[in-house]
């Protein structure tokens, strides 16, 4: 099971919280008291953190995080298992392989990525 820290700004959407994968040695409680003793110093706190690299393999990291301007943090638990059903569960994620599914044999699918201003067949890059 791994553990998260999901942070929340104040003019984040509450629906859009920063989370970040702990890096197996990291002490949980100790964490909490430092960040929340950093509050009221407005000091940082590093904490050890998973990044992704890809599907398989994520790089350890320091993250450097001033309690003080997040809104709240929180802690929370997730198996593999867990990990993989809120991906299935999730309606982005959902609708981005229903529409490779629909587009999976069109020549030039999976070409471009609208988001990086890389368009595919028939759509657009957004202008500069």
């Amino acid at each position: 099971m791994a553990w998260f820290l999901a942070l929340q700004g104040a003019t984040q959407p509450s629906h859009q919280s920063s989370v970040y994968e702990l890096q197996d040695s990291a002490d949980i409680d100790k964490l909490a008291q430092e960040l929340v003793g950093a509050v009221t110093l407005d000091r940082v706190v590093p904490v050890p953190a998973m990044l992704p690299q890809n599907t398989r393999k994520r790089q350890k990291v320091t993250l450097y995080i001033r309690p003080a301007a997040w809104g709240m943090w929180t802690f929370y638990e997730l198996s593999e298992e867990d990990r993989r059903q809120l991906m299935k569960d999730n309606p982005l994620v959902q609708a981005i392989q229903q529409h490779q599914r629909e587009h999976a044999g069109q020549p030039g699918a999976g070409q471009g990525n609208p988001l990086l201003g890389q368009p595919g067949p028939g759509g657009f890059a957004p202008r500069r």
